[in-house]
């Protein structure tokens, strides 16, 4: 189904806010916080990378972190928090920066830098309000990608279409033919000529250049402690830009939030490893990294790295460097000037730091640091073409816990080698890349030279070398591999021409979710089949065994958290699992837990003939949407056409649903629910099935806080109308307490139950007849419960005492008033 297929992050409608606090005191120029609105920033901290270990927050305007404690709108979102919903952070900010000579003259664009007069932010997302941030997963629509077919359109094409909310192949469609990574992806775009960037930093020299960035997550265990992030950078301004070098710079602050002063003990290093052997081949690694030094007494143990997995390479040199690596390593503390070891502050320190090619000691003296990694140069980058950089951010307990995990971020960025073109004379006896002529003096193999002599390429021949010998030959010796493992680690063999990158098999993609949180019977919990019906992304087998049923308890919504980010992991428990009948597993079937939609909404005979009329449009026009039938929701609708499409055998559109009922959660309290997929194996020699892997709760959770259902009108008794808890003591409403945050500075409640099953307010007033609050609520849609927060309509938390309230309706007048009193305790 399209509707509502590809989730949408909405824009907030405000400028950037002023960025102010203790330590850093940062404030963006006059035109990043007045004048018009600036409509496409996303400012409400909602983007945030969220299904594994490490939480991090984005900014479509290529800011990675929150900025924690400078008090901007997304400040309270995790940075780079680790383990999830710990409160431990590792980073301020971070960000890309990209330097150039242009007519000769030093210029570097940063998503994150700092001058004299604090923040830099030089990218800017469009003004176009399409120009937001856009989430996806593995199994969207319109986001297949190789070794599947990936010609999602049927044009011809394959990716033709960037997740961006434009028609970039004018086709009349939007989004339609895009590649869809990992298991939450976030897409966006931003550029450096704006008119708004010139205003607020006179001084910058931008490049034009526009930048498409992707950023990748993923659920299970072995892959949840790094987040990958892929740029596309292109020239698209009229001059030619030489001498490019590509950045990253990060400020890494490592502690407690709650702690004073956490990012003052910090040291950073950087580590080149050669050769990691691992259970699934070796790695070779690039790494500059934060850490606290002391550990905060076994409370901040985690190394945070950034690693430089790829970037645009030229196998003979000329135009780009031959491999991928770090080439400029810089740390300094904001305390100093630049020649003292401080920030650069302008485009010509900025530039001489990214071009130093100078790989600095490591600082293990305790400060407030920061770091630049760079690589380069790139010949020249012209009007027109584009230079393409992976990094990642990964983080693991103490330096080995970290090489451990920038491993498998290694791994699954270089993915795997496919035979895509069914020509066993590519990609063979290890020649892997093609080089396209003319060109002059390639070598053919690196590794043996005198055998091989380089070769000059005329134009429009292209011939396949084995550019990565050198890597495959330490790997050979590091590891103690044989020939015969040469599957392990070479690449270009069995014709295996084409790489395809930021790949892993995992657990199916975790199904729909939705949560009925006011059932009369408890919680409803509600999915459907998307996982039965998803191939895995790198067998392109359907390998689904069953589901599992969370509920996360006791969550406390610790400082740097939120109901959108989720609980710790260990707060997560099984409810209930089930799987196919197949001779895996506990073999329970999926029947029981079958669940017809709609039955209270259509009436049996009306729901058989809208669903009939949908499968005879689907049939004559398979490709198309189905009208909708007068008088129903798009909601109704869609399901309408997702079960015709599944009695059409449609698999890609076509759903089944499901319903488990959690009888013995408490109402009013704080719960996460979750719905997570698993998958099997196969045996090699028996082809007997195998325990697979295993979603994470993580990946597709639901905040709830369970209500009373309203109160209908022939039913209604104004004495079941109560609130609880009563008396409202510290004691009494600890259950149900969350911290503090912006949105609810005291993180206490009591809660109004019962009420009737229409509009109307609750009026809250004093002994002496004072109006102390009014709180509105609807229960027209079957929630009968309200919640107060004990915070006046004059913002005061109120004291100890006996108050009234009144319940009064706006429409049915077979609700009669409720007067009542309860009691706050302080």
């Amino acid at each position: 189904m399209k509707r509502g297929s590809l989730a949408l992050v909405a824009p907030f409608l405000f400028a950037i806010p002023t960025v102010a606090a203790a330590r850093h005191s940062y404030t963006p120029p006059a035109s990043k916080t007045g004048g018009e609105p600036q409509r496409v920033f996303v400012l409400d901290g909602s983007t945030v990378h969220n299904v594994g270990e490490l939480q991090m927050h984005l900014g479509n305007w290529g800011l990675f972190g929150s900025l924690p404690g400078a008090g901007a709108a997304y400040s309270e979102a995790p940075s780079a928090q680790w383990p999830a919903g710990s409160g431990t952070e590792y980073l301020f900010g971070a960000g890309l920066w990209v330097g150039a000579l242009k007519n000769g003259i030093p210029a570097v664009s940063t998503t994150l830098g700092f001058d004299p007069n604090g923040i830099v932010f030089e990218f800017d997302p469009g003004r176009d309000t399409r120009d937001i941030m856009y989430r996806a997963a593995e199994g969207t629509r319109g986001g297949a990608r190789a070794p599947a077919e990936a010609d999602d359109d049927g044009d011809g094409a394959v990716d033709e279409d960037p997740l961006n909310g434009y028609d970039d192949d004018g086709d009349g469609a939007i989004d339609e033919d895009f590649a869809a990574i990992s298991n939450q992806m976030f897409a966006c775009r931003y550029a450096d000529y704006y008119p708004e960037t010139a205003r607020a930093f006179p001084q910058h020299n931008p490049l034009g250049l526009e930048v498409r960035q992707q950023s990748f997550q993923w659920e299970e265990d072995r892959y949840d402690d790094f987040v990958g992030i892929e740029f596309h950078i292109t020239n698209a301004g009229s001059n030619v830009l030489e001498d490019v070098y590509v950045g990253f710079f990060a400020d890494g602050d490592a502690g407690q939030r709650t702690t004073d002063r956490y990012y003052e003990d910090d040291a950073t290093g950087r580590s080149f490893v050669p050769v990691e052997c691992t259970d699934l081949g070796p790695v070779s690694m690039d790494i500059a990294y934060v850490f606290d030094a002391d550990g905060d007494e076994g409370r901040t143990l985690g190394y945070l790295g950034i690693m430089f997995l790829g970037h645009t390479v030229d196998p003979t040199g000329e135009t780009a460097p031959r491999r991928v690596g770090i080439s400029t390593y810089a740390n300094f503390s904001g305390s100093a000037s630049f020649e003292d070891g401080g920030d650069p502050t302008n485009d010509f320190e900025r530039y001489e730091l990214l071009s130093s090619k100078v790989i600095e000691r490591n600082a293990q003296v305790p400060r407030d640091y920061r770091m630049l990694m760079a690589a380069g140069p790139f010949k020249e980058l012209l009007p027109g073409s584009t230079l393409v950089f992976q990094t990642a951010f990964v983080i693991g307990e103490r330096y080995a816990g970290m090489v451990a995990n920038a491993a498998s971020a290694q791994l699954t960025y270089e993915g795997a080698w496919f035979d895509q073109d069914n020509d066993d004379l590519t990609g063979a006896t290890g020649r892997e890349t093609p080089v396209v002529g003319p060109a002059m003096g390639v070598a053919i193999d690196t590794c043996r030279f005198a055998q091989q002599p380089p070769v000059n390429v005329p134009r429009g021949q292209t011939v396949w070398i084995n550019n990565d010998c050198a890597r495959e030959e330490i790997f050979r010796a590091g590891c103690g591999y044989t020939l015969e493992d040469s599957l392990k680690f070479m690449t270009g063999v069995d014709g295996q021409e084409t790489h395809i990158y930021w790949l892993v098999g995992t657990a199916p993609p975790p199904p729909t979710l939705r949560i009925d949180a006011a059932a009369r019977d408890g919680v409803a919990i509600y999915w459907d089949n998307f996982s039965e019906v998803t191939p895995d992304v790198k067998t392109l087998r359907l390998d689904f065994e069953g589901y599992r049923v969370f509920r996360a308890d006791n969550w406390t919504r610790p400082t740097g958290t939120s109901a959108r980010t989720g609980p710790p992991s260990n707060l997560w428990k099984l409810l209930r699992a089930m799987d196919v009948v197949n001779g895996l597993g506990d073999d329970t079937g999926l029947n029981p837990f079958r669940y017809e939609p709609l039955a209270h909404i259509l009436e049996p005979a009306q729901k058989r003939d809208m669903i009939e009329s949908m499968k005879q449009y689907l049939t004559e026009y398979p490709g198309a949407d189905p009208p909708c039938p007068q008088g129903v929701t798009p909601q109704v609708c869609d399901t309408l056409e997702a079960l015709a499409a599944y009695e059409l055998g449609m698999m890609e559109r076509g759903r089944q649903y499901y319903r488990y009922i959690d009888r013995s959660m408490h109402r009013g309290r704080p719960y996460f629910y979750a719905v997570t997929a698993s998958d099997h194996g196969e045996d090699e020699d028996t082809r007997a099935l195998t325990p697979g892997k295993m979603g994470d709760p993580a990946a597709n959770f639901v905040f709830v806080e369970p209500q009373q259902p309203s109160q209908a009108d022939y039913a209604y008794r104004d004495e079941a109308v109560y609130v609880v808890p009563n008396p409202a003591t510290r004691e009494s409403m600890q259950p149900w307490a969350l911290g503090p945050n912006n949105d609810d500075p005291t993180g206490i409640k009591v809660e109004f139950r019962n009420l009737p099953a229409d509009r109307g307010t609750i009026r809250i007033f004093t002994l002496a007849g004072d109006l102390v609050e009014e709180i509105g609520f609807d229960g027209r849609g079957g929630v009968g419960t309200a919640e107060w927060d004990l915070v006046s309509r004059n913002g005061q938390d109120v004291a100890s005492g006996v108050y009234l309230f009144s319940v009064e309706t706006d429409f049915n007048a077979a609700f009669a008033r409720k007067v009542g009193k309860f009691v706050v305790i302080r």
